[in-house]
C-alpha cells in the first residue's frame, strides 16, 4: 500500500490463481499492472520498461532471476514475490489491503505490450474505461453466462469469463506454449468440471483435435468454442466439427490494439468462404464488429470497391493511443475529428456480404504478391502442412512443411522457388503466427 497510486507494477506470474490475486490487488489499490513477454529479447525488453517506468516487481521466485539480465527491473523500489524470498523480495500476501482507489488521471489500469518482432515493444494502456467497452463487446458476442465453465488459455479472456460470472477452469500446463499442452489432460478436465466454452489459437486446438481423432473421441460436451491470434486454416475448422460435435465454433480476428475486429462462424466458414480460401482469395475473418476503412496503401486513398486496402478500425475498444509514445502515435493512428482510427497493418478486400478477408500484412508483400493467398493455394495441395512466402534477398521463396513434392506446389502456386522444410517457424506468444523474420534467417542459411 505504501507504494501509492498510480506507480506501475511490472508482473511476471504465470496464468494461475496467483497471477488474479496479483492483478486485482493493484487495481483495487489504483495502480498500473504492467504485462510483459519474458521470451522476449533482454535488451528491448529492457527498452520497453525503462520507457513506460517501473515502481515494483511482483514475480514467482524463479522470475526475479530476470534482475540479473534487465537493469530496469533492478532499478524497481519494491520487490515482491508470490511466495517468500526472505531478504530478496518480500511476500505479496503478508499485508492487509489498503482502501480501494481510482488511478491517478491519465494513467491506465493496465498496460500490454506489442510483440516487438520489428523492433522495441510498444506499450499500450488500457484504462478501465476502455477494459469495460472491451467486456461489453466481448460478453454480447461470446455470450457466456453464470451456468457456463469456461477453459481460456489467454488472461483477458479469462477475466472477461470471470467478469460474465462464469466459473473458469485454468488448463493443467504451461500456457506460456499452448502447443505443448497435454490434449489428453485438456480432455479429462473438460469431462470432470463440466467445461461447457474454451479458446485459444490454432496452436491450441490443433494437436488436441489430432490426439482426439488418433484415439477415437469427442467431445459433445463443448458447446462454445473461440479462436484466432493468427490465420486459421479452413481444414483445422472442419476438423474440429468432428471432434467437438455440439459446439457452436467461432473464428476472431483482433489485435492487442482491438479486440475483437471481427468473426466468423464455422457454419458460414465451411459452406461458403473454405473453397474461395483453398482458391486463393485470402482467408476470411468475417463480419466486422466495429467501424472499418479499407485504405490503399500505396496511395492513401480510399481501396476500390473490390480492392485491396489496409484495414483501418474505430470504436470504443479500439486503442487511441500508445503510451508516452508519439512516434507510434504518427505511424499508426489517424485521427478525423473526434474519432481515432487505428492502422492494423493488415490488407484485406470486402466481398459482397460485407466480409472481411485477410490477404496477409502489407509488410509482408513479395514482389507486389500478398502471402495469403499463396499460402492457402500451397496448402491446399494433398501433403502440404504449412505454407509460408517470404522473399530472400531479391528471390521469392516459399517454404512448405510436410510430405508434398516441391514441383507440385509450384505447379500450383506460380512460386518458382519452393523448398520442403521440417518446421515453419512460429511466434513466441500465440505459437501460431508464421514468423517470417526467422524463416528468411532460416532459408538464408541453407
Amino acid at each position: 500500500d505504501a507504494l501509492g497510486v498510480g506507480r506501475h507494477v511490472v508482473v511476471l506470474v504465470p496464468v494461475g490463481i496467483p497471477l488474479y490475486e496479483v492483478l486485482l490487488g493493484v487495481f483495487w489499490g489504483g495502480r498500473t499492472a504492467v504485462l510483459v513477454d519474458p521470451s522476449l529479447p533482454r535488451d528491448r525488453l529492457d527498452a520497453a520498461l525503462r520507457h513506460v517506468g517501473v515502481h515494483a516487481f511482483v514475480s514467482i521466485p524463479k522470475g526475479h532471476l530476470l534482475r540479473l539480465k534487465v537493469p530496469t527491473l533492478r532499478r524497481a523500489r519494491s520487490m515482491l514475490c508470490t511466495r517468500s524470498l526472505g531478504p530478496v523480495a518480500r511476500s505479496v500476501y503478508g499485508d492487509e489491503p489498503g482502501p480501494m482507489r481510482s488511478p491517478e488521471p491519465g494513467e491506465p489500469a493496465l498496460l500490454t505490450f506489442t510483440t516487438g518482432t520489428t523492433g522495441v515493444p510498444k506499450a499500450m494502456g488500457r484504462s478501465h474505461r476502455f477494459l469495460l467497452a472491451q467486456h461489453d463487446i466481448l460478453a454480447g458476442h461470446m455470450g457466456l453466462g453464470d451456468t457456463d465453465v469456461d477453459l481460456p488459455t489467454l488472461p483477458v479472456f479469462l477475466l472477461n469469463s470471470l467478469a460474465c460470472g462464469a466459473t473458469c477452469v485454468l488448463p493443467d500446463g504451461d500456457l506460456r506454449d499452448v502447443s505443448a499442452l497435454d490434449p489428453q489432460r485438456l480432455s479429462e478436465q473438460v469431462r470432470a468440471h463440466g467445461v461447457t466454452t474454451s479458446s485459444g489459437s490454432p496452436a491450441f486446438f490443433e494437436p488436441w483435435v489430432s490426439w482426439l481423432q488418433a484415439h477415437g473421441q469427442t467431445l459433445p460436451e463443448l458447446r462454445r468454442l473461440f479462436t484466432g491470434g493468427a490465420r486459421v486454416p479452413a481444414t483445422l475448422v472442419e476438423r474440429m466439427v468432428q471432434v467437438f460435435p455440439n459446439a457452436h465454433i467461432e473464428v476472431l480476428y483482433g489485435s492487442t490494439e482491438a479486440e475483437p475486429m471481427a468473426s466468423l462462424d464455422a457454419h458460414t466458414l465451411l459452406n461458403e468462404t473454405a473453397q474461395r480460401e483453398r482458391d486463393g482469395e485470402g482467408t476470411c475473418v468475417g463480419t466486422p464488429v466495429l467501424d472499418v476503412r479499407l485504405v490503399d496503401p500505396d496511395t492513401g486513398d480510399q481501396a476500390a470497391p473490390d480492392g485491396v486496402g489496409e484495414v483501418w478500425v474505430s470504436g470504443g475498444h479500439v486503442n487511441r493511443g500508445y503510451y508516452r509514445n508519439p512516434a507510434a502515435d504518427a505511424e499508426n493512428k489517424v485521427t478525423d475529428g473526434s474519432v481515432v482510427w487505428h492502422r492494423t497493418g493488415d490488407a484485406a478486400w470486402r466481398d459482397a456480404q460485407g466480409r472481411l478477408w485477410l490477404v496477409g500484412r502489407i509488410s509482408a508483400r513479395v514482389h507486389g504478391r500478398y502471402p495469403f493467398p499463396v499460402e492457402t493455394r500451397a496448402e491446399a495441395v494433398a501433403g502440404v502442412r504449412r505454407a509460408a512466402l517470404v522473399a530472400v534477398g531479391d528471390v521469392a521463396v516459399l517454404a512448405f512443411s510436410g510430405t508434398a513434392d516441391a514441383d507440385v506446389v509450384r505447379e500450383a502456386t506460380g512460386v518458382a522457388d519452393c523448398r520442403r522444410i521440417q518446421n515453419i517457424p512460429v511466434d513466441p506468444r500465440h505459437r501460431a503466427k508464421v514468423d517470417r523474420d526467422a524463416l528468411v534467417r532460416l532459408l538464408g542459411s541453407g
